[in-house]
This record gives structure tokens, sequence and C-alpha cells, in this order.
């Protein structure tokens, strides 16, 4: 597959230029890549540069807004970051094209998950060919390098699981002449074996990480824990529909957060290549607001109710009255723990004022107001969230679902406890559901999560929604396979969501047969994707 031999390019230039490696390429379809890999060194930077692609791919520009708008967990309806278009009613197909405006949203994720596991390929092969990694004082710190690897390997092909409905499992056994794309099922399979290899790996030997790897240093033992916690939250997130999350081993998701994280696991914010945007421009009140479907549940004033009773294009946003302190401080005008009131909503209205709302979050203050600081990635609450699920789907204690949820919702919201029927009976009962009833335990739990886990990774929302079915009608639950790739591969392009199926189902066929037009978009695409590469190159040589 000729895309392959790109990424692999891409892969090698782009890390081997962020770790500052001496290249002189002489044109990038050819790079020298035995000069590239002829130190350990080389090799070992170009195996740790590659968390910054899987980075890139997660919590940069793309996708993060638009799945969290997608989600009605934040709204906005400015086009920026593909906001307005995969959150506005009624839903629309993903416009798969290279022409489109906002297409990077579909192509950064998988071609910078791709890049990062091309390089991560290169250096795994260089290892295995017998090359021996020491570090300053003369120690073998080989396994610490084949470690990083697999991890990246399982990280990067469990988030093209998590998004796309297809893709490659790219690692140091693909034949790059005859690799296909599978299912994302697969994908997700092959991402989850790399991370256990990559677990027994640390258990194997005592290391830390170098600082500039992931922006903060690491013990071998916080890598395995982490990627304990990525496998339970990629088993939780994969599946497409209620059913096929229901259908998840939960006790297997048990017994990885047992082995996961204990506390936070952050990376730091440097403001120069570490940043979050669900952390930055999706907390500024100009750009994106709590959306109602997320936060009307709390309302005691009847105005959800009303909301969700009305057509959609008639919606407005309305004062909040409730008790959780965690949205408002007892009056709808005042601040609350995570959110504040921050006026009217500035978005246009002809763009619908159903996305209007008068909150805003606030959780990530501290962070945005210079964009320094631990930007929060795998939580103990979303763990502790997923847990509380996970018992309540194998039937488990119901005294220990009940601790987890309400081990936040108590000190945080100073609402009543969570009890077996939920919020039922309470007075004032938050959540309320649509037609204003007092929630049960399973909606209460995911009213829960939704307040305390919001904004910590991208996508959390967005699949969790697809999994319990809560999504809009005709959302697009994955994302196709982006256009630009399609297109070099002379495959049909393709697209999901919108009206005329459900969300899963190919909307349309774009482009189905070889015509002059056609011919000529791809030789367009084509020198697109060498001149991405080409300005690619010389921003990250640049950075030396």
């Amino acid at each position: 597959m000729k895309i392959l031999r790109i990424l692999a390019v891409t892969g090698l230039v782009t890390l081997a230029g962020t770790a500052c490696a001496d290249l002189e390429v002489v044109n990038l379809n050819d790079p020298d890549r035995e000069r590239a890999l002829a130190t350990p060194g080389d090799v070992e930077s170009l195996i740790t540069g590659a968390f910054r692609s899987y980075w890139y791919a997660n919590q940069d520009w793309a996708p993060g807004p638009a799945l969290s708008t997608g989600a009605d967990e934040a709204s906005a309806s400015w086009g920026n970051f593909f906001m307005k278009d995969f959150s506005s009613e009624p839903r629309v197909a993903i416009p798969n094209s290279p022409s489109y405006g906002y297409a990077y949203v579909i192509e950064d994720p998988w071609f910078s998950a791709y890049s990062g596991l091309a390089a991560v390929r290169d250096g795994i092969i260089a290892i295995e060919g017998g090359l021996v990694i020491e570090d300053e004082d003369g120690a073998d710190v080989t396994n610490r390098a084949l470690t990083f690897g697999k991890m990246i390997q399982g990280l990067s092909m469990g988030w093209i699981a998590l998004l796309y409905d297809q893709g490659f499992t790219l690692d140091e056994t693909t034949d790059i002449e005859t690799a296909v794309m599978v299912p994302y099922n697969e994908v997700m399979a092959a991402g989850l074996a790399k991370l256990d290899e990559a677990i027994s790996l640390a258990g194997s030997t005592s290391f830390t990480t170098n600082d500039a790897w992931m922006s903060g240093t690491f013990t071998n033992t916080d890598l395995a824990k982490f990627m304990h916690s990525m496998k339970a939250r990629f088993m939780a997130q994969v599946p497409r529909t209620e059913a096929d999350r229901g259908a998840v081993n939960w006790g297997s998701v048990i017994s990885e957060i047992n082995q996961g994280i204990t506390e936070d696991f952050t990376v730091y914010g440097d403001d120069i290549i570490w940043w979050d945007i669900l952390k930055t421009y999706n907390e500024f009140s100009t750009w994106a607001r709590g959306d109602i479907r997320t936060l009307g549940p709390a309302d005691q004033s009847g105005g959800y109710q009303a909301w969700m009773a009305m057509p959609v294009e008639q919606r407005n946003e309305f004062l909040i009255d409730t008790d959780d302190a965690r949205i408002t401080g007892g009056d709808p005008e005042s601040d609350g723990l995570y959110f504040r009131y921050s006026g009217p909503s500035g978005f246009r209205p002809n763009r619908g004022t159903y996305h209007f709302s008068y909150y805003s979050s606030s959780r990530y203050i501290p962070y945005w107001s210079d964009w320094l600081g631990d930007m929060e990635f795998v939580t103990v609450a979303e763990m502790d969230h997923l847990k509380a699920e996970a018992l309540y789907r194998t039937n488990g204690s119901m005294d220990e679902i009940l601790q987890l949820v309400n081990k936040y919702r108590v000190p945080n919201s100073g609402l009543p406890a969570v009890t077996a029927n939920g919020v039922v009976g309470q007075d004032r009962c938050v959540p309320k559901m649509p037609n204003g009833a007092c929630a049960d335990l399973w909606e209460t739990m995911k009213y829960e999560k939704r307040i305390e886990v919001w904004h910590t990774a991208a996508g959390i929302a967005f699949f969790d929604d697809r999994g319990w079915g809560d999504l809009v009608q005709h959302t697009a639950v994955q994302f196709p396979v982006p256009a630009q790739e399609l297109l070099t591969l002379l495959m049909d392009v393709y697209t999901f969501g919108g009206p005329g199926g459900d969300g899963a189902a190919p909307d349309q066929i774009i482009n189905p047969e070889f015509t002059p037009e056609l011919i000529k978009e791809r030789v367009r695409t084509f020198e697109r994707i060498n001149n991405r590469h080409a300005k690619r190159f010389s921003e990250m040589t640049q950075m030396k």
C-alpha cells in the first residue's frame, strides 16, 4: 500500500526532526533512513518522540471539540473545529472531502496516529536487528525504549479503533506492500494486545522516562498502571451500540481498573508543544458553553422539561434553578464549583438558539489562564465512575457502586447521596428526566459521570453516549477513513451520519465510479499530501 510507505516517511522525518537529529533529506519520498537510525540515541528518540504524535491525535485541535459538541457535552455553533456541522440539528453527514474547510478534524487524528506508529515500527525493527540502547552511564536501556514503543502502538491503534470504522494494524511485522485495512474491532484487539506486551515488558525491569517524552517523568510502574487504565477505557468505549456496550467483558474492565492508576495521570502543559484544546478554547465562554442536555437535568424550575418538549428550532437558553453546587452557587446567576454563569451566549442566532446556554465551564481556569500546568488525561474519578458502571452491569456490590458515585457527588455537589433507587423520592431531586421524574440509579450514574469527568480527555462523553444510546438521532457514531487516504488508495470515499439511516450506517457513497473529474481530484490529493509532508518537515526542523 502506497499510503503506508508515505506514513513511514512521515513518521521518520517528523519525529526525527522533533528529536533534532541531523538529517539531510534529498527528497521526502526517499529520506536518509540509514543516517536517521544510525545511532542508538536516534532510535530511542524516534520511538519516544512518537508520544507527541499520539497526544496531537487526541488533545490538539482535533477531534476533541467536535466530539464534545457532538455528544451535547459542550455547546457551540461556531464552524471552528467542526463544532457546528457535527452538532447542529437535524444532524448531517460528515463532509468527508479533502476540500472541506474542517477536513483536518477527520484527517489529523488519522495521520498523526499513523505517523507515530510508523516511527515506532522503524525503531523496533532496528532493535530486533540487534541494536542496543545505553544511557549516559552505559546501562542497557533497550527494554525501556521497547516498552515505550509497544505502549505507543497500543495507544495509537486503540485511538484509531475508537474513532474510525476501520484502519491498519501497523507494526514491525506489517508487510507494507500487502497491508489492508481491517474493521475497528480488529484494530482494537491488536491495540489491546500491544498494551499487554508493554505491560509485561514494564514489569520486567525498572526505569524512569525522560521528561521530554511525555512532558513529565514516569516510572515503569507508573506506565503499567496508566496502560491498565487505558485498557479499561478502550474496552468500555469501543462499542458502537447499546447492545455491544452491554456485551463488554465488564469483569475484565474491573480487573484492569483495579490494576490501574491510583492518582490522576497528567501531562504537563508548557504552552509550546504540550497543550490541550479542551482545557483551553472549550473553557472560554465565547467559544463554548455547557450544553443544556448535560446541565439541564439539574434544573428544578421545569425549564429543562419545557426545553426538551418544544421543537428544536424554538429552544433557547434559560436560567437553571438547582441545588447542585457544581453548576451554580444556588442563585441561577451565580457561579458553581465547575461551571459559571456567563450571561447570554454570543453565538449566531441564525445557526440555532438551541446551541445557547447561560453557563460555561470553569473547571480548568487555573490551566488556561496561562496554558501552563498539569493536564489531566486519565483520572481516578473517571475510573471510579467506570467501575461503578461495570459493577452495575455485573450485579456487583450495591454498596460499592453507591460509594464510588457518592464519593464525588456528596462533597462536590452538596446534594443528598444517591441510593439504590437513584434520586427517586428526594426533594428537588437531581437529576430529573425530560418528563420531570426523578432519575433512577442508572440515569443518575450517567449524569454524575458527565459532570465529574467533563473534558478530561477527548471523546469520553461522546464514546459513553454512543454506547449508552444517548447520542442525538443520526449523529455519526464513528468517523470514516479520511477522504485524502481513500483517494490515495484508489478507494471509494464514504461517510457516516445524517438523516436517512442510523449514525453507524453509511449515509452515502461519494464518487463511486472513476471519472475524469475523480482522477483529477486524486492527482490533486497526491499533490496535497506531498505539500503537507513538506510543510511538516520544514516546521519540525525549524524547532531544533
